[in-house]
């Protein structure tokens, strides 16, 4: 999860700054935040609902056979059964790291004498 939050934040974030008329902004770090969000729930999901029926089932067959009952019961959508929830608990939660993330960045920058236009 967290490789894809970062991986996509940054990709997001950089799309943004090159084919929008977002500047490095607030704005822009909310909006590359959501986005990361949205593949970290979307990433996640099927292996939630994997660990979620391991954890509750009482027979000892492999991840395999528990993903093909999965199917039959649930069919293609099984894949993202419980999105909803997951976005609502790692939307927020990537939200707030980037963008605390990119103002810890913006005052190290300062204390340091870098010069941010050079980056």
């Amino acid at each position: 999860m967290t490789a894809g939050q970062l991986a996509s934040y940054d990709v997001a974030k950089r799309l943004l700054l090159k084919y929008t008329p977002l500047q490095d902004n607030l704005t822009t770090h909310f909006t590359a935040s959501f986005l990361a969000g949205l593949v970290a729930a979307t990433i996640t999901s099927p292996i939630d609902v994997i660990k979620t029926r391991v954890m509750s089932s009482s027979h000892s067959h492999g991840i395999m056979h528990l993903i093909g009952d999965i199917y039959k019961t649930d069919g293609v959508g099984w894949v993202f059964k419980g999105w909803t929830p997951s976005f609502l608990r790692l939307g927020p939660q990537t939200i707030c790291t980037f963008v605390f993330l990119e103002m810890h960045r913006k005052a190290y920058r300062r204390v340091q004498g870098v010069d941010e236009k050079n980056i």
